[in-house]
């Protein structure tokens, strides 16, 4: 395969602050070099993530460096092989995790490389993979289904991994009640995941668009989380709580909600990021209820095996997940509207040809 010399990536030039808006741009740049262990995989789709935008945004700090380029749901072809790779040739379709875990402290070895001490994330701690080449670490590709497109492949690292890995934490089952909280591109999937697990599932969001399309997805009820009272309602629908709810938003009152719709003995797993602390129900009444509160990060390697697995066995159906494909010039904008949600995209994703 023949390799340029440059490339085109987005790259983060400034985030926003309260002087100035943020500054991203479609740069050309070096095409990188795989080191000892690495791969070099021409990207043929990259997610667009709300994480991106809290780079962007300052909320999350950016590398030590920029300008920085973005983004963290990959997939592509093998162009190049680093010296010490040996089980991957030039071609494979792959995708990789989000994080570069060490693969060596005891979190790694235990495989919850999702805790590991020293990871950094493609994108927010290093240059990310929003580009035509991006290098990977060889010991953590995982290998794609031959016949799926890249678009959905790429969601799957972390729109889809997420809430699966968050699935599995929480124990979701045959036959169980659930709620989701947030109902963007990580709750939606946590719904599909929830029914074919066997659940019953509650959808909660603060959207028209978003409850409508949870039912489409096979939520069994929805509740607008505008309205007051929505762990009550969703304790009535349920017949006196859910067994599992999973909290997608990073709300202290979210959160809140998601314990406070449980039944005795509940489960409530919270992924979404905040930064404020935790506050729900009373000790006494967390003790007594046998109360189960738990936070849920990332995903593993395994996960996302299990999943390319599920979709190559036809048990995932993950056509209607891919709302929007653009093209890298259009990914400023993009990260316009994923902000304020103009045309309320499940998950948006730059293709390149």
């Amino acid at each position: 395969m023949h390799l340029p010399d440059t490339m085109r990536a987005a790259r983060l030039h400034r985030p926003r602050s309260a002087d100035h808006p943020e500054d991203v741009r479609i740069d050309e740049v070096p095409v990188p070099t795989p080191a000892y262990g690495e791969v070099l995989v021409r990207v043929r789709a990259c997610g667009i993530c709300a994480s991106d935008l809290h780079v962007v945004a300052g909320v999350t700090p950016h590398g030590p460096d920029l300008p920085q380029t973005l983004g963290h749901e990959p997939a592509g072809e093998i162009a190049a092989l680093g010296d010490g790779v040996t089980d991957w040739q030039v071609g494979d379709r792959v995708a990789w995790v989000m994080s570069r875990p060490c693969g060596t402290c005891e979190y790694c070895r235990a495989g919850r490389e999702n805790l590991c001490v020293i990871m950094a994330v493609a994108g927010v701690d290093y240059d990310g993979v929003q580009a035509e080449y991006a290098v990977a670490d060889a010991r953590f590709l995982v290998p794609l289904p031959g016949d799926m497109p890249f678009d959905r492949a790429a969601i799957v690292t972390d729109a889809v991994a997420t809430p699966y890995h968050a699935l599995k934490r929480g124990g979701v089952g045959q036959d169980m009640t659930v709620a989701v909280f947030g109902l963007g591109g990580l709750g939606m999937h946590a719904v599909l995941l929830a029914k074919l697990a066997g659940a019953s599932v509650v959808g909660v969001d603060v959207e028209a668009v978003n409850l409508q399309r949870a039912l489409d997805w096979g939520a069994d009820e929805v509740v607008d989380g505008s309205e007051p009272g929505v762990a009550r309602r969703i304790r009535e629908l349920s017949e006196g709580g859910v067994d599992r709810s999973f909290e997608f938003v990073g709300l202290q009152s979210t959160v809140d909600q998601a314990v406070k719709a449980l039944r005795p003995g509940g489960r409530a797993t919270i992924v979404g990021l905040g930064p404020h602390a935790i506050q729900t129900v009373p000790i006494a009444l967390f003790v007594s209820q046998e109360t189960e509160l738990i936070g849920s990060f990332g995903y593993t390697q395994q996960d996302l095996g299990e999943l390319y697995d599920l979709v190559e066995s036809g048990r995932l159906d993950l056509t209607r997940s891919v709302t929007d494909r653009l093209s890298i010039d259009e990914f400023p904008d993009a990260l316009r509207r994923l902000e304020t949600r103009e045309g309320n995209p499940i998950r948006m994703v730059v293709t390149y040809d």
